[in-house]
């Protein structure tokens, strides 16, 4: 795979805002009163920002898709080892859309318990993406 100063860069600008996305996830979860459904989705977030970068420095073309289990069949076909993140992008898929306006979810469904899974699943994908990128 050739890559071209240019796409590195836009690469690394899909990274940074992944890397934002999660930073102020994480730090939401330090408030008296923290947002969940904010954290989650910011989580989801990032981590279609991830798998968008090395999507992208792979030779795919950007789609508007934000659906994680799509984005993740797309990385299967440059590389079967994104199967191991399988259970992070169900966690996060269910964000995508239930935490972004009031009528699709209610305060009692996202909670700490889930702000800090989707936490968790966003930093695997984080580390996952970084080291198959080897920037």
């Amino acid at each position: 795979m050739k890559r071209s100063e240019e796409k590195i860069y836009f690469v690394k600008d899909w990274l940074k805002l992944a890397k934002e996305n999660l930073l102020f996830a994480i730090a939401g979860m330090k408030e008296d009163f923290s947002p969940y459904q904010t954290i989650c989705f910011l989580c989801q977030s990032s981590a279609e920002k991830y798998l968008k970068a090395y999507l992208i420095l792979s030779g795919w073309d950007l789609k508007k898709i934000h659906n994680m289990n799509n984005l993740l069949a797309f990385c299967f076909d440059y590389d079967r080892s994104f199967e191991n993140l399988k259970e992070e992008c169900i966690i996060l898929n269910q964000y995508v859309v239930t935490s972004r306006y009031p009528s699709d979810f209610t305060s009692e469904n996202i909670g700490k318990n889930e702000a800090k899974e989707a936490i968790d699943a966003t930093s695997k994908i984080e580390q996952f993406v970084l080291n198959k990128l080897n920037f």
